[in-house]
């Protein structure tokens, strides 16, 4: 990671609104232990020319068996192979079959499956397209609104919100220990501390620095316990009837509560991760961006770090070529092939986050404190 050789001074201008923000750098994320798909393959990709003597009948066998059903399903017109010796037959109707895919539809992959139940099955992946964008969710809002007895019925609901949002969904959080977030604010204080200052308007900087890093920590610090409180899910349906009942309620933010407490109840198992994953497109790449580093909780964007953390961001973006993106799996091991989750939680999910963020934005200023 590139490093500054100074700690910029506090941002006084008109910033961007936090949440779903377009990447500057056009690359990809990282991801810290966390939550894993719900994966029923695990795949490695490997050369057909290096498959054991003894198994290539085995492997071509599955393989054009998996290609006839695939055929089947996309109505492709039946060709045959046996011409040509394995693995060349292999590999010209795997071109074959990827070629058709992707002139049906654009979004789709193709791709030869390899693990522990199948030796060279056919599989058709299908991607959602995050449009290179953050997904970040600001944390002062909530935290100046705890702190705020008239708002109280609002932080209550968004509390039910942001733990569905922690404990299912499975958004990282900023002060958890070993998260991407954490590790940035932790490089953030470490450039306070070890910074030079050579006048009193650059120590006074860093003076508001360091008290805004102790803020965000405290206050991380004291929301997490709140999040992983399994009362605010309970209550959910609760805290929104007593909104609803407030002088000050909004409307637009009681559809979006309903919402989210709808796809909680359709989707009660999922995690917005369960579909990331980084061993099915170029598993063998690791400068990747993954999904916890795009999708998180944060602390602010409207405070004096926004410029550092982003760039510090888009730094690590530049050095990667893959993003790991929600991805559907469609296996062609049966005539009605397996199909894989539609991606309908994932796409209404990160709608959703995105009008959170833009109805948080108002609250992410000092004066609601």
């Amino acid at each position: 990671m590139a490093a500054t050789p100074a700690i910029p001074k506090l941002h006084r201008g008109t910033r961007p609104l936090a949440g779903r923000r377009s990447r500057t750098a056009q690359s990809c994320p990282e991801r810290t232990a966390g939550n894993g798909a719900n994966g029923f393959l695990k795949h490695t990709f490997r050369p057909f020319w290096a498959v054991a003597q003894r198994t290539y009948r085995q492997v071509e066998a599955e393989f054009f068996r998996s290609f006839a059903f695939l055929q089947n399903s996309y109505e492709l017109p039946v060709l045959q192979y046996d011409n040509l010796p394995f693995p060349q037959n292999v590999a010209a109707a795997y071109a074959e079959a990827a070629a058709a895919v992707k002139k049906l539809d654009a979004n789709a992959n193709c791709i030869i499956v390899r693990d522990e139940k199948h030796l060279a099955t056919l599989a058709v992946l299908k991607t959602y397209d995050t449009g290179r964008c953050l997904y970040y969710i600001p944390v002062r809002p909530l935290w100046h609104l705890v702190q705020t007895a008239e708002q109280q019925p609002l932080a209550e609901l968004l509390l039910s919100i942001y733990s569905y949002l922690y404990q299912v969904a499975g958004i990282p959080f900023y002060s958890e220990s070993g998260s991407y977030m954490d590790c940035q604010y932790d490089s953030l204080q470490n450039w306070i501390d070890e910074a030079e200052y050579d006048s009193v308007e650059d120590q006074a900087c860093a003076d508001e620095q360091t008290k805004e890093m102790d803020t965000l920590r405290s206050a991380g610090e004291g929301l997490l316990v709140l999040l992983r409180d399994r009362r605010w899910l309970d209550s959910w349906e609760a805290n929104l009837a007593a909104y609803r009942q407030t002088a000050g309620c909004r409307v637009d933010f009681v559809e979006l509560a309903e919402q989210l407490l709808a796809l909680y109840r359709a989707y009660p198992q999922n995690g917005l991760f369960d579909n990331i994953r980084d061993d099915l497109i170029e598993p063998e790449e690791n400068e990747r961006i993954r999904g916890e580093q795009y999708i998180s909780f944060y602390w602010s964007g409207n405070d004096c770090f926004y410029d550092m953390l982003f760039e510090m961001v888009n730094n690590d973006f530049q050095e990667c070529g893959i993003t790991d993106e929600p991805t559907s799996i469609r296996l062609f091991d049966t005539l009605q092939a397996t199909k894989g989750d539609d991606l309908a939680y994932e796409r209404k999910l990160f709608e959703l986050i995105d009008g959170l963020c833009e109805f948080l934005n108002p609250y992410d200023h000092d004066e609601h404190q």
